[in-house]
């Protein structure tokens, strides 16, 4: 697999840290987990028996470990851990990892090969620095819910937790990257990733339209506000999204419409007519629209090559054929919770694919097999166990 033989150190917990650890054991990295015993990951406590669906899926493919590390022996321990790991991934509030000895500057001594990504809410400095930050609070500072929105409406969230799985996917990427640094120099570097910059960074079209324009842009709903048509158009039992991009494409629209008329007409004929005109034009295709499901239109609109699809409700998703033909979803045995489906790794490789390797570890379920692994003896971990310093599942 792509990253056999790499060890990662998580000591991230909720969403954006562990899942970028996560995409790294998938692609076959050895990623030790690092949890408070007692309580753990707060994910866990989403269902009581403390594992739930969604601790199952952002921590598979990891060993676990519960380590005290309040306790200077539980903070000795981690330390060893990032001593010997290639990529430490944390998410404390900046300064907490230093004061806990398991900083950038005490692991890079030791380690001075090592990745170190950290991630928060607003980055390692600047006035906003010491801040809590959740998915909502970056996605309401980034201005990704002011354009979110149906027009005359509040601003929106985005479903789904955005903030944190763009600063996922950036540390994930940005990590490997490091790591290609690190095999032409030896030189290992802090990464810096934050939830308000990984969701900007979704945006960089708005963002370019805006400093072109100097307007703030509004909320429009489903549409483009410089293209159409580009927008969810409702159908006789349902709704279909299409974009057009350019004037053959749109021919074939209103040809697959039955509207061959569209092309002519002054007021449509040109995008930025269509764009002027947009409700005017949009009553028009969606009276066609009208006359048939959304399956027939989808149809046609393949027919002719339009770029168009159904805008499912969430349970219609997983019955889409191309869904299934990808193999999006896997099915984990996960202990403590049963039977579970979730998202497989999204990317196809041809020669080293990701894989879910194993399930969400149970509370402190490696902790003996990693400590005996740093050569500790079974009565240490014994005694370590008993002041509370570790755990055993």
């Amino acid at each position: 697999m792509m990253l056999d033989g790499i060890r990662v150190l998580d000591l991230s917990r909720v969403i954006a840290g562990p899942y970028c650890a996560t995409l790294m054991a998938d692609l076959g990295a050895d990623v030790v987990k690092v949890e408070r015993p007692g309580r753990g990951d707060d994910l866990r406590a989403w269902r009581g028996s403390g594992m739930s669906a969604t601790f199952a899926a952002i921590n598979r493919g990891k060993r676990g470990i519960a380590v005290d590390l309040q306790q200077p022996e539980g903070g000795k321990l981690v330390f060893e851990l990032a001593r010997r790991a290639d990529v430490v991934v944390e998410n404390f509030l900046p300064g907490v990892a230093d004061k806990l000895g398991l900083g950038y500057a005490a692991v890079s001594a030791v380690n001075p090969a090592a990745v170190y990504v950290s991630v928060t809410g607003f980055g390692q400095n600047g006035p906003h620095a010491r801040r809590a930050g959740y998915n909502t609070i970056a996605q309401g500072m980034s201005g990704i819910m002011a354009l979110t929105g149906m027009p005359g409406h509040p601003p929106t969230k985005v479903g789904g937790s955005v903030s944190d799985l763009a600063a996922a996917f950036l540390a994930f990427g940005v990590a490997n990257a490091a790591l290609a640094h690190r095999l032409r120099t030896g030189q290992g570097q802090h990464l810096d990733v934050s939830l308000l910059a990984s969701t900007l960074a979704l945006l960089p079209d708005p963002v370019a339209h805006y400093f072109d324009s100097g307007q703030r842009p509004t909320r429009v709903g489903n549409r483009n506000p410089y293209l159409s048509p580009a927008e969810a158009f409702q159908t006789k039992d349902g709704w279909v999204q299409v974009v057009i991009m350019n004037p053959d494409q749109y021919t074939r629209f209103s040809r697959a419409l039955g509207e061959e008329s569209l092309t002519t007409d002054p007021k449509f004929a040109t995008n930025d007519a269509r764009v002027a005109n947009h409700g005017e034009f949009k009553a028009r295709v969606e009276r066609a629209l009208s006359r048939e499901t959304t399956a027939v239109w989808v149809g046609r609109f393949e027919t002719e090559q339009v770029a168009a699809g159904p805008i499912y409700e969430f349970d219609e998703v997983f019955d889409d054929p191309q869904v299934k033909h990808l193999g999006l979803v896997a099915t984990v045995e996960q202990p403590g919770y049963g039977t579970t489906r979730m998202l497989d790794f999204p990317v196809k490789a041809s020669a080293t694919p990701g894989t879910i390797r194993r399930p969400a570890p149970r509370l402190g379920e490696h902790t003996a097999e990693v400590l005996t692994e740093l050569g500790l003896p079974k009565s240490e971990i014994e005694r370590l166990a008993a002041a509370g310093v570790v755990a055993l599942a």
